[in-house]
């Protein structure tokens, strides 16, 4: 599934100085309620809380995924966070993080939860996304790249 449509150049942040796991969190919460993509701030950290507690969402190759799914999110929304610098997420590959994607979700549902994930992961194997993403200069050429790119792409 391609995650364009889910792009919103208000959620994508470039060298944003975010110091540790825990402070992304929160700053997912507080941009994902400041846009407007969800009302209950709390709800959505304490959910991206939880899901880090189960398994750490740090995928390797400097990458995140957090993710939670929320009563109050009227649709899939998708932050792109480039860190300052890179930082400690307990990733499965023991290294830095500084490419977080979040996916914040209406609650229930799961196939379009699954099938975000599974964008997502696509795209995260793919080296010229990840150039696109720690190589931008801004928001919105950020935004049409990653949209070209997905244009490009063979999607079964």
């Amino acid at each position: 599934m391609k995650i364009a449509p889910f792009l919103k150049t208000s959620l994508i942040f470039l060298d944003a100085p975010i110091p540790d796991k825990k402070a992304v969190l929160t700053f997912l919460a507080d941009a994902s309620r400041a846009s407007g993509a969800v009302t209950d701030r709390d709800a959505l950290f304490e959910g991206l809380l939880r899901r880090e507690r189960v398994m750490s969402t740090g995928i390797g190759d400097g990458i995140a995924l957090p993710h939670a799914a929320v009563l109050d999110a009227a649709d899939a929304a998708i932050v792109v966070i480039r860190l300052a610098g890179p930082i400690d997420f307990d990733a499965l590959d023991n290294r830095p993080v500084d490419v977080i994607l979040a996916l914040i979700l209406p609650e229930g549902q799961i196939h379009l939860h699954l099938r975000l994930l599974a964008g997502l992961s696509r795209l995260c194997k793919t080296p010229e996304f990840l150039a696109l993403i720690r190589l931008s200069t801004d928001a919105e050429s950020l935004r049409r790249a990653i949209q070209t790119l997905e244009e490009q792409m063979p999607f079964h």
